[in-house]
């Protein structure tokens, strides 16, 4: 008889983060307001950084524990209160158009992580603390980020999308490569913060001409 597999605390604590993270990634598909969206993302980037911050104490890495802490600071603190405060304006009390409404949007989001578990597991790929299949939850994040942003007709929504898509790489690359030179997590920062600041100028050009954040209206943009 094979015996159990062993779990310690930082094993038992990085699942935890896992699991807690596809929950926020599909509290996403059934957020209707941008506040709601960008407080998952929070939220979820949190996560991020905890589990950063894990592998940084257990593998004895402190540029990991250095990133942990900026992306908490960027990601969690700085990022959303640009968004919430620089962005949204009042556009963002109103409700998000949909492409696919909520209850098939979160379906899709469960059959996508399904997908993504299936092929993290035919890849079979070894990684740090995140349980087997390791490619499964961040393959998964990247997965659904790209159909929030497909099914969200709003340009802060995808922003939002986009972001939670890199965070599905920030995981997959802290989890294959816990020891990658410090400035590849900082650029890593700094394409998230290039990205917002693109997507906030845009933002900021369609609610000055149509008092809204649609996408349907950057047509007019034109010319």
């Amino acid at each position: 008889m094979n015996p159990a597999p062993h779990y310690d605390f930082v094993h038992a604590a990085a699942a935890l983060i896992a699991i807690a993270t596809l929950l926020t990634e599909l509290a996403l598909l059934g957020a209707k307001l941008v506040h709601e969206q960008v407080r998952s993302y929070a939220l979820q980037s949190l996560l991020a950084a905890a589990f950063a911050l894990l592998v940084g104490i257990h593998q004895g890495q402190a540029d990991l524990i250095v990133l942990a802490a900026l992306t908490a600071a960027i990601k969690v603190v700085v990022v959303p209160w640009g968004i919430n405060r620089q962005i949204t304006f009042a556009a963002a009390e109103h409700e998000v158009p949909l492409l696919i409404k909520v209850p098939m949007s979160l379906l899709i989001g469960v059959a996508l992580t399904g997908v993504a578990d299936s092929s993290a597991t035919a890849i079979g790929v070894k990684g740090v603390l995140l349980p087997d299949p390791v490619l499964g939850m961040p393959i998964a994040l990247v997965l659904v980020g790209f159909f929030f942003m497909i099914s969200r007709q709003n340009v802060i929504s995808q922003i939002i999308g986009l972001l939670s898509l890199e965070n599905g790489i920030f995981f997959a690359t802290v989890t294959l490569a816990p020891g990658m030179p410090f400035v590849i997590g900082f650029l890593i920062l700094f394409d998230v913060a290039a990205a917002v600041v693109f997507y906030a100028v845009l933002a900021r050009l369609i609610v000055a001409r149509m008092r809204q954040t649609s996408v349907l209206d950057m047509s007019t943009l034109r010319g």
